[in-house]
């Protein structure tokens, strides 16, 4: 599946500071794609305006089970999975 805005929620205050964020994603598909590289470019993409840095994390459910993900952005806005923290 490809991203999804819509379902990219910040839960955590969008406030400008160094301090990593917290968001929340819903995918129909498997944790696995929404893990894989470049899938979240477009939140990180500062025309989109979703906010998305290096270091912050996103608590992702998938079809098949729901992880907490810390994301390295980097300085082009590409984005892979630093981390992860799976539940089944």
């Amino acid at each position: 599946m490809a991203f999804n805005k819509n379902t990219f929620i910040p839960l955590s205050s969008m406030a400008n500071s160094s301090a990593p964020r917290i968001f929340s994603y819903v995918d129909t598909g498997t944790l696995a794609s929404t893990k894989a590289a470049n899938y979240f470019d477009a939140a990180a993409d500062p025309t989109k305006f979703l906010g998305l840095r290096n270091g912050d994390v996103i608590l992702v459910t998938g079809s098949d089970a729901t992880s907490f993900l810390k994301m390295a952005v980097s300085v082009a806005n590409v984005v892979t999975t630093g981390s992860a923290n799976d539940f089944a």
